[in-house]
């Protein structure tokens, strides 16, 4: 499967940036019995759902002519949405200076469930305030990472 997103990223990827897309996430996966190729884009002000639309069809197209998958499966493409989850550095970076919920593995100076605006990326860390108090969370330590537009 992992090799199967590698390769369904280094045929969306110039197609994205050229059209000042950046891809968030590529997941192919058996869900319902059937296989599902998910690619998640945005661009800065967002993606509507038109662009989705017409980005599906497109891709699908190309992803067909270069029969990267031989299986039938269900292509997929989507926003992140407004609880999109945060994965990389440049989503990190992105989301820096919006509200966001972080969870962690093990509890960090008594909990792991941290809401507060991200105020920034260190070296393996992030920095998160709640409430006035500022936290820093290593990267490591994070099961869960999402915006929390609901907080506004």
């Amino acid at each position: 499967m992992e090799e199967v997103i590698e390769r369904v990223n280094q045929v969306i990827e110039p197609i994205a940036n050229e059209r000042k897309y950046y891809v968030v996430d590529v997941t192919y996966r058996r869900e319902g019995g059937k296989l599902l190729l998910r690619i998640i884009l945005d661009k800065e002000g967002g993606i509507a759902i038109d662009e989705c639309s017409r980005l599906n069809n497109e891709l699908g197209e190309l992803l067909d002519k270069e029969n990267l998958i031989e299986e039938p499966y269900t292509l997929e493409v989507s926003s992140p949405g407004l609880d999109r989850g945060l994965k990389t550095d440049r989503d990190f970076a992105w989301a820096a200076g919006k509200k966001v919920k972080i969870s962690t593995y093990a509890p960090l100076d008594g909990k792991n469930v941290f809401r507060g605006t991200l105020l920034g990326l260190g070296d393996g860390t992030i920095v998160v305030e709640e409430n006035g108090i500022s936290t820093e969370i290593p990267r490591d330590k994070i099961s869960k990472a999402r915006l929390n537009e609901a907080m506004i």
